[in-house]
């Protein structure tokens, strides 16, 4: 079990609502400071790393270090781990994420494993300067290259389908009781309360079919949702969290999927919802609408798609993209430095409306079309 020197667990049903700041504000010697404090850690170098809501640093440390539950030095280095306030509230999901990379870890699944501090505790819920408590962790880098980086393959895209369902499938005997109750504005179900952050969105096209997405999910997904397929999901398979090395290094872009990042969207849903969210986003690297049939023949060859899943997939694809849109609008409203947030927002632009202007059967027919293709040139 988890330990925790924190005041106790607030609600983990708080939603964020708009005009909330909760990224926090910190500067780089402060982050020196914690990481010395709470890990004992001399820090020889901090690097910025990408992030929404939280502050990531990778750190180069004296291997001298001064905590004596880190018995074995991490070659690749760490990630200090600074949460948003809001979600640093919700102590019992914040445990529910370290179990589950443990978890996994056991498992031999390359995940950042997270790491005692000196008094012996997994995080820590620290009040920093500015008033506000976050939660503080450390976790070990994962050593390899985004899949955003890399030069990718129809081989590459089916692999992000089969690694998905196999790790839902390896996550069926996981379970914690902090993701019962977990609500945040990222799951897929609460894509129709992110018409309370348009606002931030300036384009008349994306308002339009975001009134039209939103209806046909209230109208066509949410009534169905008691009746599909669940259990514990990512939530937020992109080409920022999926890490690839080289199965040799003799032969140029022969990438294998190495380990997988970012544990702070996970919880309790739908399948269907998992496969929607990868697939959106392998599209969005390409702009083809053809990608995803790739991402579902992987995914097929472990879970098999039920037909009414396949059915609902244009749409909760759609619901992704608008949340994303969205909800990076906003963000970048709110902190204008922060380009991260709209690094996909030009794609999302362009794919929303090929994907829109179709209907679901022909999409669909699309998709399993490529994936039988696929699976049928691979088999040979």
């Amino acid at each position: 079990m988890v330990k925790t020197n924190s005041d106790g667990d607030k609600t983990s049903s708080k939603i964020l609502q708009s005009g909330e700041v909760i990224k926090p504000e910190i500067d780089d010697e402060s982050v020196k400071a914690l990481a010395e404090r709470l890990y004992g850690i001399s820090c020889l170098e901090l690097k910025h790393l990408n992030g929404y809501d939280d502050k990531n640093y990778k750190i180069t440390e004296d291997t001298n270090m001064k905590n004596p539950l880190i018995t074995k030095h991490w070659p690749h280095g760490y990630v200090l781990k600074i949460m948003n306030s809001m979600d640093s509230e919700k102590l019992s999901s914040v445990e529910a994420q370290t179990e589950t990379m443990l978890f996994l870890a056991s498992h031999q699944i390359n995940c950042p494993k997270p790491i005692r501090n000196v008094y012996g505790h997994y995080f820590s819920r620290e009040k920093l300067s500015s008033g506000k408590h976050h939660i503080v962790r450390l976790l070990e880098y994962q050593p390899g290259e985004t899949l955003l980086t890399v030069t990718r393959s129809e081989f590459l895209y089916y692999q992000v389908g089969e690694y998905v369902a196999n790790l839902n499938r390896l996550l069926k005997g996981f379970s914690h009781s902090g993701y019962m109750n977990l609500d945040h504005i990222w799951m897929l179900q609460n894509v129709p309360k992110v018409v309370d952050f348009k606002d931030a969105v300036k384009e008349p096209e994306l308002l339009e079919i975001l009134d039209q997405v939103i209806k046909a999910f209230q109208d066509q997904v949410m009534p169905v949702i008691p009746t599909l397929d669940k259990g514990l999901i990512h939530g937020d398979i992109n080409e920022h969290n999926i890490i690839v090395s080289l199965k040799d290094p003799a032969k140029e872009n022969d990438w294998r999927i190495s380990a997988i990042l970012d544990f702070g969207d996970s919880h309790k849903s739908c399948y269907l919802f998992e496969l929607a969210i990868a697939m959106a986003y392998m599209m969005l690297l390409t702009g083809d609408v053809k990608t995803g049939g790739f991402v579902l023949a992987g995914y097929s060859t472990v879970r098999i798609v039920p037909e009414k899943e396949l059915k609902l997939l244009r749409i909760c694809i759609a619901a992704r993209l608008c949340q994303s849109l969205v909800m990076g609008a906003y963000t970048h409203q709110q902190d204008s430095s922060n380009t991260y947030v709209l690094s996909s927002r030009k794609g999302a632009l362009a794919l929303l409306p090929l994907i829109w202007n179709q209907t679901d059967e022909e999409i669909g027919e699309l998709w399993k079309t490529v994936a039988d293709d696929y699976l049928t040139r691979s088999s040979r």
